[in-house]
């Protein structure tokens, strides 16, 4: 009779767990560890790789110039290239610096970090992306758990789940 109750309990408490956890997980939505993004007000289009290894999103930025506005003011330009070539210069100030660890040979790479508006599966919110030379990489940008956090659940196994559009500003070059 024990044993019958005892299963009883267990049974009722994994229940309780599994309507939990899918209550959680139906505010968020499924995407694959590769998706298509859409970053800045133009839209620029990027394949993404979602990192849940990351804690931050990166962008492949060209033509990084550092520069300082009135006497205190960090302020950054850059090229970003979309994945059809489309080319967009940015002027934009500086939120904060990141070290970020290197691969090989030890130490930091010091990273300016900005504010862009991201889309990826039709979530769009504005997004702390620090800038680097991401030509080695496979993919032109990276989205890190400050993006996915709350939001979106990472399929490691799968590709370009979204089925959710995203609504991105108006597409035109701008050099």
């Amino acid at each position: 009779m024990h044993m019958l109750t005892y299963y009883r309990a267990f049974f009722a408490i994994s229940l309780a767990f599994t309507l939990a956890f899918e209550a959680k997980a139906d505010d968020k939505i499924v995407l694959g560890y590769v998706e298509n993004a859409f970053l800045g007000k133009l839209g620029l289009a990027l394949k993404a790789k979602l990192d849940t290894g990351a804690a931050s999103s990166s962008v492949y930025a060209r033509d990084i110039e550092l520069y300082t506005k009135g006497e205190t003011d960090d302020w950054v330009r850059f090229r970003l290239i979309d994945k059809d070539g489309r080319k967009i210069r940015y002027d934009q100030n500086v939120t904060r610096f990141v070290l970020i660890k290197k691969k090989a040979g030890g130490g930091f790479i010091r990273r300016p970090v900005i504010k862009l508006p991201l889309c990826v599966g039709g979530i769009s919110a504005t997004a702390d992306v620090n800038l680097a030379d991401r030509q080695d990489f496979n993919y032109e940008l990276l989205i890190g758990r400050e993006f996915l956090a709350n939001r979106i659940l990472v399929d490691s196994g799968q590709s370009f789940l979204a089925e959710k559009p995203c609504d991105v500003g108006v597409k035109k070059d701008e050099d």
